[in-house]
């Protein structure tokens, strides 16, 4: 339930501060002083987009706050899952807008607009006049119709798109192979020929490498030769002796003195790790041989394999992983055929899954079209539609090509509304036989609906009323107060007739000081209720007689 409002430097609002209450409060005034600005406000608190084009006029930025109660335990573990803390169920919102920023703030923890709109969608429904012109939109009814019973749908939804996912997997890994095995068909001699070049190279991994270390070892041949030949000379003398000599002499004092067996120790391992490495050098000198020879072929090996990575554009990895590929992809053929096979009844098999979920999908969705179907009938009846609705859902058919094109991320059905509003006339889609009276009493018929099935705790309306008069505008005032008993309605108005039935009646006011425009509120007392009816039921003078009448309507429905 929205509790209050406080709106600041908002297009021509200053400062305004309302206080809501429950059931049934109408916002009333003349066109274009403010009423739709509320709704604008109380939209961005739910979540809308803003933008710096909405702070008045010479101010640096507009503040939006409000304060809102709940009671929903999914809200208050969605808060809890993003540290949020509430006290007493209350939630504080507030919106600044800046000319380069736009700071969401609740209970005064910054949030994301992602995570606003999962606050907003357990506080309030706002039905703004955009929404008549999504319900001629045939796309936009599977969402309407799926709203009805969210999460029990939501679960068989989110079940079928897990296996539609595995199913485009598998497709993709058939396709693939059904490509390859094309590409053979058409590239056979080609791969054959690469195959035969590759495996004639005898590729190694490490191989540049080493013949890199050899060039380099043939091209320094006389430094390194002489290098090693004056080490093998200085091992040759008496240096690794002398270390023995150390050694031993420390093995004798450890025997007097413990203190110097550690010493011993360490000295006996570095001596037989030099003597290997010694004896490793001596042998490397005798070892060494210079082959003019064996430097020509390692130079051109080193080219060819850089023209053979140019040629295929990978490197020596990339070229044995494609050797390797290769000697796969030309196995024989019936073992391809094999593989395919067995692809395709993967395929298949997922294909069925898949099509059992959507299936179940749709059951699900036709059972709750039924029941949609019978409320709304006697909702429309109520608003003096006595109408023949019905939900049509088409499911699409197994693709026996197992074609994914059956299937999309709602599942395997279309739907459209359809309507019989004049007996004999014949049931006809919605969009194309109403009018817009008539238009305004279904959404609210599908409102008040929905509003039942979510539990909503406050819904605003942005003149759902318009295009209606006389008994009908009666039937349609009854219908929102019928809303208010259960729900918070905060509903913009003309009619006098939803006006006579409010528990709450705000006037919305545009007046003009220092050549400057401000929206000013003023909640109605009875008198002041009287008298606004009477204004609206009047061309702009407001008589006695009509004072009367305005006074019958408030206090026969009071």
């Amino acid at each position: 339930m929205l509790i209050n409002l406080v709106v600041k430097n908002f297009a021509i609002i200053e400062d305004i501060n309302i206080s809501f209450k429950s059931g049934l409060t109408v916002l009333t005034g003349e066109t274009g002083a403010g009423k739709s600005l509320i709704i604008d406000s109380i939209s961005l608190l739910l979540g809308d987009r803003a933008n710096s084009e909405m702070i008045r006029n010479g101010e640096e930025k507009a503040t939006i706050t409000g304060l809102f109660s709940f009671n929903n335990k999914r809200l208050g573990a969605f808060l809890d899952s993003i540290d949020i803390s509430y006290e007493d169920n209350q939630l504080e919102i507030t919106r600044t807008i800046t000319g380069n920023k736009n700071i969401i703030k609740v209970n005064n923890k910054a949030v994301s607009l992602t995570e606003l709109k999962v606050i907003a969608k357990y506080l309030a429904d706002i039905h703004q006049q955009f929404d008549m012109v999504k319900l001629l939109n045939k796309e936009n009814y599977l969402e309407i119709v799926d709203g009805f019973k969210y999460d029990l749908i939501n679960d068989y939804k989110n079940q079928y798109l897990v296996s539609l996912e595995t199913l485009k997997q598998k497709e993709k890994e058939y396709l693939e192979l059904e490509r390859q095995i094309n590409d053979i068909k058409t590239k056979r001699d080609t791969f054959e020929y690469e195959l035969k070049e590759l495996t004639s190279y005898k590729l190694k991994i490490d191989e540049e490498a080493e013949i890199d270390s050899e060039i380099e070892l043939l091209n320094n041949f006389d430094k390194i030769y002489d290098l090693l030949s004056q080490t093998k000379s200085l091992i040759d003398k008496d240096s690794l002796s002398d270390i023995y000599e150390i050694k031993e002499n420390v093995s004798k004092l450890s025997k007097y003195q413990n203190e110097y067996q550690e010493t011993y120790e360490k000295l006996n391992d570095h001596y037989y790790e030099l003597e290997s490495i010694y004896e490793d050098l001596s042998k490397k000198v005798d070892r060494l041989d210079y082959d003019p020879r064996r430097l020509d072929e390692l130079i051109e090996r080193k080219n060819n394999l850089s023209l053979l990575k140019k040629k295929y554009n990978k490197d020596i990895k990339e070229l044995i992983e494609y050797q390797e590929f290769l000697e796969k992809l030309l196995q024989n053929k019936e073992d391809l055929d094999i593989s395919l096979n067995e692809k395709r009844k993967e395929l298949e098999a997922q294909y069925n899954e898949t099509f059992e979920y959507a299936s179940t999908l749709s059951r699900v969705r036709k059972e709750v079209s039924r029941g949609i179907e019978k409320e709304l009938m006697n909702n429309l009846k109520d608003l003096s539609l006595s109408s023949i609705f019905q939900i049509q859902i088409n499911s699409q058919k197994k693709d026996e090509n197992l074609s994914l094109s059956i299937f999309n991320e709602n599942g395997i059905d279309d739907i459209d509304f359809l309507i019989e509003t004049n007996i004999g006339e014949g049931i006809k889609p919605l969009a194309k036989v109403v009018s817009g009276g008539e238009m305004s009493r279904i959404m609210l018929a599908i409102k008040a609906l929905f509003i039942k099935s979510q539990k909503i705790a406050t819904v605003i309306f942005d003149e759902i009323d318009t295009g209606v008069s006389g008994e009908i505008a009666r039937r349609v005032a009854l219908k929102i107060k019928e809303i208010s008993l259960n729900t918070q309605v905060i509903t913009i108005t003309h009619l006098p007739q939803v006006a006579s039935l409010s528990n709450n009646h705000i006037k919305i006011s545009k007046v003009v000081k220092g050549n400057r425009t401000y929206t000013s509120i003023k909640e109605l007392n009875l008198d002041e209720k009287i008298y606004e009816i009477a204004l609206m039921i009047s061309d702009g003078k407001v008589t006695d007689k009509q004072l009367e009448y305005a006074k019958e309507m408030v206090l026969f429905d009071e």
